[in-house]
């Protein structure tokens, strides 16, 4: 019985080994893969990455020119209508 449980014991070492000298391949041809996919993503990554900072700064840039222009309109039309008030009175007093 002795005999018969250690054969069986060599027989599962034995096939746990064989086993794992078959997967040593695939590890490293699949690290060189993901490797290389791993760079393509990283590429990638960066050019989006370059591409979002840029439409930002055109679009916060765009929302800084509104803002501009808003206030120098509103400036302009109240200095406006500030000259045609002031004319207004010269214009009564005139009269």
């Amino acid at each position: 019985m002795r005999k018969f449980i250690t054969s069986i014991a060599v027989i599962a070492m034995v096939a746990a080994m064989m086993t794992g000298c078959g997967s040593a391949d695939k590890k490293t041809t699949t690290a060189a893969s993901t490797k290389a996919e791993v760079q393509t993503e990283a590429k990638t990554e960066a050019k989006t990455e370059k591409a979002t900072e840029k439409a930002t700064e055109k679009a916060t840039e765009k929302a800084t020119e509104a803002k501009t222009e808003a206030k120098s309109e509103a400036a302009s039309s109240e200095a406006a209508s500030e000259e045609a008030s002031s004319e207004a009175e010269s214009a009564s007093a005139a009269n």
